[in-house]
């Protein structure tokens, strides 16, 4: 009560002096001076920011956010001024704060056309108008962005320019779109994705591509799942020059929107129809995604796209705000600021356009800033088209966006949505988009309500200002501060003085970013106050509430592609509540799960200290099979991963990956797909491999596996009918040819050394078939290096390709000849032939169309000043081309089709062959790792197998000087790392370089089942029992550890782990239920073989119940399994050894000299956890410490009386348990051995009585023959009465009665057997002595009579005939009681239903019906009655039946409810003794026999 008091009364005043201490913090303001000189106006590395409107988490609404370094660390969401913040603060009242906005689709036109808008600039307005990332488009720079070497000009360009982060698209260009080197040359390089064009771009050095570079494109992209960005606009194959009169007027907008109508969209679309099929899954370039860039038309085009995104296609879709702002009505003649391509459309489809966007069919908007020099718009001329197309408008497009939208409602979380979540991740930016923990602080800070007129007045930073087409607008949204990576870059109409944005690259794994900054000179540090809180409250996870401000209409973020929706961040962060304060501070979900906070804190993730695990060990490898229980398979499994993820398999599979030759070889390894045994012999023989690799790889003679490329995807593409590409087949015939090779090598290496140490590898590949044939077809036909179809090939296609080179001559000569003239008439500045529209044309310009008389209009140019004509005189040549192209490619796609076809017969060969290169490669990458951790090969040890001049053979693991892998390599690194730096010397004196992991001894004798350890904490004993189980795994896989001399230890068909703490609150499960319920899994599946790793058993509960139920689940597996390995800190588990000889112990030797554990094992010790000399090592209060040592003085006496209580009371139990079990035995031996006297006395006469039971069951048999000649010949003479007085129509009646009548006496007169229904075996029937019972197994409807009751099991003695037996009671039926006989109901005949009434029972066996003959009588016919008039029927013609009779029921071939409802009847009537379904000889009638 005292403590609670004083707690009462220090809580007030701890809270009274927090709130002091918020008040002179806030008391003190923040100086807003903004600086210049350095990359950010703001003068701090770490602040905060907050704002009453704060985007985050899916809500509006009051927050702050911590920035730190910049990255977002924190995010602090409700009443922030109730928390202490740390500052400086810079609070923006009701202003908006929300992520900066990423730009997808910017022209920057540097370098060659800075003059147009550069770097600088460009990226100074993309600040002023809060945007954070620009993605710069490859064209409209020179030269265009189409190569690696391109790539780095714009770097260079860049260089010292960018005050926000810039990413950029490369092009896809028919340079390069058919050469996958090229294009991968050029991912590989940095391009976030690719751009082409569909139609003539107007910029010479980026021509348009058609369907085919695009199908091509795609598969080269989805291997670096990165986007294609496509300008849909193709101009249709039925266009004609009509559009391009020249009577219509250039200076009306109408005029330019005609020529570049909304087919032009339609046909793009359509034809990327294939294209777009083959990004879903399952498709030939799956993993690949299609974004279409300022979709304008809002009708058929976007209907098409809807449709696609619907069938699976990976798609994206964006739009412009000039297409949302504008309509075609609005824009005036001449004013060609408006023109863009493709072009404004009319005012119902911009509604439209908002719809689609509201909708989610649009994922997203982007400027498509393309600005250009004041005289190429002409706007003093005012042609449309002449004049260079592009809305320059980088500065606007939040105001724009917001201005336009506010009549349609939209809110800030969408905003968001469209400019900065779906393009951060189409642009694969995983930490931009989004105001959480751990992204790039890139925020923009803004007022939607502030309007204003975008007048001379307004500051804009374009490089040209007065080209734009808002200017004179009236707009609403004022950019006030706009912050890039923490750094402020803008704020009040003032830019930072460097520029300090950043370059971002990506690689064939991932997105990387190369920082070309200056250093930040920014100076000063700041001293925050540290805050510790130690009020406590529960841990919940975070429910996205809503504070005021928020739109309940806004959903949680989604992505943009591909259907899949980002995790709702509740999902990822988990947080404190307390019901003291408003505040959420949201914390990672990192932070340790018992860490309890009087606020709700998300702060970003820190990187985890080096630690054993990898980041591999998560994966899901599938390489453990392990014989587990048939009933538990699930339980096996999850054991299986489980385990592999505590010994960190996966970190040793990642290791071995690095050395791996093969793509194949390095994806399984990475996936965790590394061959293990299954049986002993298997992993002899993986060991043997390994060895073979060794001697090899320390000859210095690595095997060559250039060339062997992973063509699973291909040949699984071929078996499925695709037919394959030129590449494919290619590399097909590389792979093989590369085997075969890798094949040569190894066989020549084998023959040099005669000893056979290289045949375990030389026996991989010895039986394959290296399709020599297929190899030698393929190089025949295809050219590898150009990747095409050679002419020798097919002599039709040798042919075609002649006759095509010669038209191409003469089609060529006659088109120069046409430009030279019409160069020389002035019709165009130079000569020029091109191709359009797949046909041959030329150049001229748009005035001197008449140069080319009767000529055909097939293309222009993007200001449409220079048309691309076909001459009259070219137009056969150019229809005889396009035929010689066309049949050209048939027969190239017929050779590629036989190709395919043979790839896709020998499927199996290749599929086998490539898995055994796949073998080799990993057999070689497992002896490469054994050279490098110097590891040795282990044997398996048999428990048996004992020798006197071994000593090591007494021992079932007998290992010296083993060290765990992983910690080895980890040493190994960081010492080189610190060799580095010293050589550098950069190494300081607190550089501490981690102890190299402590070689351990492992012996384990043969008959020891349950090893326990016992010790001090951080001792070593989890990381011993970890380093077994990873021998274990690695030795059953082949691989080498590093020990010293020859290693021996079993061969387990499981290893199971119970490492670490299981603690779900998601299943309510602590930690103590945890463990349990691993444990009871693991003795589910555990076998005779297994290895089974138990850390800290029977721990977080009661020690006295902890220790009981330790023992017993020991001592259940000491004879379940091979070898357990057990950790405890419970003395009574170490005197089990005492007990049971099965068990050893082992201890974790701690140094009492230095108080430190020295990892090392001592076997057959006891250890003690050393508590104290812990607490004392690290200094604590010695007056504590000698108050402890008392107590554990008084307790130890009781504890051992308690102890020596127990082992009484289970001894004596376990005494009389065994006396009860000898007692018995006795009883059973002597029943035993009076049966067998009786026996053996009744053997002697057994002859004579053998000989009497033929004689009386062969009189049985001769009177039953007897009778059944007698049925049968009163059958034959009723047949024959009949047959004389029937019809001839009525033979076949007459003969089916006669068969049925056979039928039916032969089936009466079948053997019977007797078999007892499972309802029946349940029944609760208790034996009397005296009782005559029909048992189960005697057969034939004998009986047996009860002579005595053992009622302690459930059993009884029965007597038949001499013999008696002991039978359990459901194995009976009472058949009679008292002399009277009983209803032998429960019998039933075998196969069909039989039921006996009272008075058959009494008569037995000799009951017999009347003949089974059919006749008017005694047939009853159902057909044509309806269910209730049927069943009237039936019931009235059994009551009406005489008994013993036999009664035919007609009621048709069907499976109708006339037959059902019959059939139920006659089976639940209680005078139906049995009937006889219909038969080939009956159709369409049951046969009933009524008692």
């Amino acid at each position: 009560m005292a403590a609670s008091a004083a707690s009462g009364k220090v809580l007030p005043l701890l809270a009274v002096a927090a709130v002091l201490a918020a008040a002179l913090l806030y008391a003190a303001p923040f100086s807003k001076s903004l600086g210049g000189e350095g990359c950010s106006l703001l003068p701090h590395d770490h602040f905060w920011i907050a704002s009453e409107r704060v985007v985050t988490l899916g809500r509006v609404g009051p927050a702050a956010v911590e920035v730190k370094g910049g990255l977002i660390n924190a995010i602090a969401v409700g009443d922030y001024r109730s928390f202490v913040l740390r500052r400086p603060l810079v609070d923006y009242g009701d202003a908006v704060i929300m992520p900066g906005l990423i730009d997808v689709h910017a022209h920057l036109d540097e370098p060659g056309r800075a003059e147009w808008e550069g770097f600088s600039t460009g990226t100074r307005a993309a600040a002023a108008g809060g945007i954070t990332t620009l993605v710069d488009m490859p064209l409209n720079s020179f030269p265009s962005t189409v190569s690696e070497e391109t790539l780095k000009l714009k770097l260079d360009a860049a260089r010292d320019k960018l005050y926000v982060d810039v990413g950029f698209w490369g092009g896809l260009v028919p340079e390069n779109a058919l050469s996958p080197s090229k294009l991968e040359s050029l991912l590989n390089a940095g391009v976030l994705g690719l751009k082409s064009f569909m139609c003539p771009s107007g910029i010479n050095d980026f021509p348009m591509t058609n369907s085919t570079h695009i199908e091509e494109g795609l598969v080269t992209l989805a291997k670096y799942k990165r986007p294609l960005l496509i300008h849909a606009e193709r101009i249709p194959d039925v266009a004609s020059d009509d559009e391009l009169d020249d009577e219509l007027d250039p200076r009306s907008y109408a005029t330019y929107l005609k020529s570049r109508p909304a087919t032009w969209e339609e046909s793009a679309i359509r034809d990327l129809k294939r294209a777009m099929k083959d990004t879903e899954v399952g498709g030939r370039s799956e993993g690949a995604h299609l974004h279409i860039v300022h979709l304008s038309d809002a009708e058929t085009t976007l209907d098409l796209l809807k449709d696609a995104k619907q069938s699976g296609a990976r798609l994206s879709i964006e739009t412009c705000p000039h297409y949302l702002a504008f309509s075609a009505e609005e824009v005036p003649d001449g004013d060609t600021r408006f023109k863009c391509s493709p072009p404004i459309r009319n005012a119902a489809n911009k509604e439209n356009l908002w719809g689609a966007l509201l909708d989610g069919h649009l994922d997203m908007l982007s400027s498509d800033h393309s600005p250009s020099t004041p005289d190429l718009k002409l706007m003093e001329e005012g042609n449309f088209m002449k004049a260079w197309g592009g809305i320059s408008s980088l500065q606007f497009v939040l105001p724009v966006t917001w201005s336009h939208g506010k009549k349609y409602g939209i809110t800030l979380n969408q905003l968001v949505s469209w400019w900065s979540e779906k393009p951060a991740e189409l642009a694969g930016q995983k930490n931009k988009g989004a105001i959480l923990p751990g992204y790039h602080a890139d925020i923009v800070v803004w007022k939607p309500e502030a309007q204003f007129h975008l007048d001379d007045s307004h500051a804009v930073y374009h490089k040209h200002r007065n080209i734009s087409a808002y200017l004179g607008k009236e707009l609403s949204g004022h950019v006030l501060s706009t912050f890039v990576r923490g750094n402020l870059v803008f704020a009040e109409g003032k830019h930072a003085g460097a520029a300090c944005g950043v370059t971002i690259l990506a690689n064939s794994n991932n997105i990387r970013s190369t920082v070309f900054a200056r250093e930040m000179k920014c100076s000063g540090t700041f001293d925050f106050l540290n805050i510790f809180i130690h009020s406590i409250s529960t841990v919940s996870e975070f429910a996205e509430a809503q504070a005021p401000g928020t739109d309940p209409r806004v959903p949680a973020p989604t992505s943009v592609s591909g259907g899949k929706r980002r995790p709702p961040a509740s999902t990822q962060t988990a947080m404190a509540t307390t019901t003291a304060s408003n505040l959420t501070l949201l914390l990672a979900s990192t932070l340790p799960s018992r860490v309890r906070l009087p606020t709700r804190l998300l702060r970003a993730p820190r990187a985890s200290p080096l630690r054993l695990s990898t980041a591999a060990a998560s994966s899901g490898s599938r390489t453990l099979t392990s014989p587990a229980s048939s009933e538990t398979p699930e339980a096996a499994e999850e054991l299986r991963l489980e385990t592999e993820s505590a010994l960190e398999w996966g970190g040793v599979c990642a290791r071995l990956a690095d050395f791996a030759s093969t793509a194949a070889g390095r994806a399984a390894c990475a996936e965790g797909r590394v061959p293990v045994g299954r049986s002993r012999e298997e992993s002899e023989r993986l060991l043997d491999q390994t060895a073979a690799a060794v001697a090899l790889l320390s000859s210095l003679t690595p095997l060559d596996f250039g060339g062997v490329g992973d063509v699973s995807a291909v040949i699984a593409a071929a078996a499925r009918g695709r037919l394959l590409a030129v590449r494919e087949i290619c590399g097909v015939g590389r792979s093989l040819r590369a085997a075969r090779g890798v094949f040569e090598q190894l066989n020549g290496l084998a023959e040099e050394m005669p000893d056979g140490r290289y045949s375990p590898l030389v026996d991989i590949l010895q039986d394959c078939d290296f399709l020599t044939e297929l190899v030698q077809m393929i190089e025949f036909c295809l050219d590898s290096n150009l990747s095409m179809v050679l002419d020798q090939a097919s002599d039709k296609l040798g042919t075609i390709r002649k006759e095509r080179r010669m038209n191409i001559d003469v089609l060529e000569s006659l088109l120069r000849d046409a430009s030279t003239k019409i160069f020389q008439a002035g019709g165009v500045d130079s000569p020029l032939v091109t191709k359009r529209r797949s046909r041959m044309c030329v150049g001229v310009k748009a005035s001197h169309k008449h140069l080319v008389p009767g000529g055909i209009v097939l293309s222009s140019s993007g200001s449409g000043a220079t048309y691309f004509m076909e001459p009259r005189d070219a137009v056969q040549l150019n229809n005889t081309e396009v035929k010689l192209a066309g049949d050209e490619r048939a027969e190239e796609l017929a050779v590629l089709g036989l190709l395919t076809s043979r790839i896709a017969d020998s499927r199996l060969k290749i599929r086998h062959l490539m898995g055994k290169i796949l073998e080799l490669d990993l057999a070689c990458a497992r002896g490469s790792y054994a050279l490098q951790i110097n590891g040795v090969r282990p044997a398996f040890s048999d428990r048996d197998n004992s020798t006197q001049l071994d000593p090591s053979s007494a021992c079932s693991v007998f290992i010296e000087g083993i060290q765990h892998p992983l910690l080895l390599e980890q040493f190994r690194g960081i010492v080189k790392e610190s060799d580095a730096e010293v050589g550098n010397g950069q190494l300081s004196e607190e550089v501490c370089v981690s102890a190299m992991p402590v070689p351990l001894d492992m012996r384990v004798k043969n008959d020891t089942r349950i090893v326990v350890i016992s010790g001090p904490n951080t001792g070593g004993k989890t990381a011993t029992m970890k380093t077994l189980g990873l021998a274990s795994l690695m030795s059953k896989a082949g691989m080498f550890f590093p020990s010293k001399g020859r290693p021996r230890l079993p061969w387990f068909d499981q290893v199971l782990a119970d490492i670490g703490d299981h603690q779900s609150l998601e299943n309510s499960l602590s930690t103590f239920s945890g463990n349990i319920s691993r444990l009871r899994k693991i003795v589910q599946v555990v076998s005779k073989d297994s290895l089974v790793l138990i850390d800290e058993i029977g721990s977080g509960t009661d020690p006295s119940e902890g220790v009981s139920l330790s023992t017993s689940i020991l001592k259940y597996l000491a004879s379940r399994l091979n070898l357990a390995i057990v950790t405890t800190h419970y003395a009574d588990l170490s005197r089990l050894k005492s007990v049971d000889d099965r068990f050893e112990n082992a201890a974790m030797e701690f140094c009492l000299e230095t108080l430190k554990p020295t990892y090392r094992i001592l076997w057959g010790s006891t250890g003690n956890s050393n508590a104290l000399s812990i607490a004392k090592s690290i200094g604590f209060d010695q007056k504590i410490l000698d108050r402890a040592q008392e107590w554990v003085e008084k307790l130890l006496p009781d504890k051992q009386k308690e102890r020596q209580g127990l082992l009484y009371d289970s001894l004596r139990d376990e005494r009389n348990l065994l006396e009860s079990q000898a007692n018995e035995a006795a009883s059973v031996l002597s029943d035993v051995e009076g049966l067998y006297n009786e026996i053996l006395s009744e053997a002697d006469d057994l002859d004579n009585r053998v000989a009497a039971l033929r004689a009386i069951e062969s009189q049985k048999v001769q009177q039953e023959l007897k009778f059944v000649k007698t049925q049968m010949d009163l059958i034959i003479k009723n047949f024959e009465v009949q047959l004389q007085n029937s019809k001839l129509e009525q033979y076949n009646s007459a003969m089916r009665k006669a068969e049925a009548a056979t039928a039916s006496l032969a089936a009466s007169h079948q053997p019977t057997e007797f078999t007892f229904s499972d309802d029946e075996n349940k029944s609760s029937y208790v034996p009397k002595i005296g009782d005559k019972v029909y048992v189960e197994g005697l057969g034939g409807g004998s009986t047996a009579t009860v002579v005595e009751i053992l009622s302690e099991d459930g059993s009884c003695i029965i007597q038949y005939g001499k013999i008696k037996a002991r039978t359990k009671n459901n194995k009976m039926k009472l058949a009679q009681r008292d002399a009277k006989e009983t209803s032998a109901s429960s019998v039933q005949r075998k196969g069909r239903t039989a039921k006996r009434s009272p008075a058959e029972a009494t008569q037995g066996a000799s009951i017999s019906f009347a003949p089974a003959v059919q006749t008017s009588k005694n047939t009853v016919d159902l057909r044509g009655l309806r269910v209730a008039e049927a069943s009237h029927e039936l019931q009235m013609a059994i009551d009406g039946c005489r008994s013993y009779q036999v009664l035919f029921i007609v009621h048709g071939m069907g499976t109708g409810a006339v037959k059902e409802c019959a059939l139920g009847i006659l089976r639940s009537h209680p005078r139906v003794a049995k009937i006889e379904d219909e038969s080939p000889l009956n159709y369409g009638c049951t046969v009933a026999y009524i008692e």
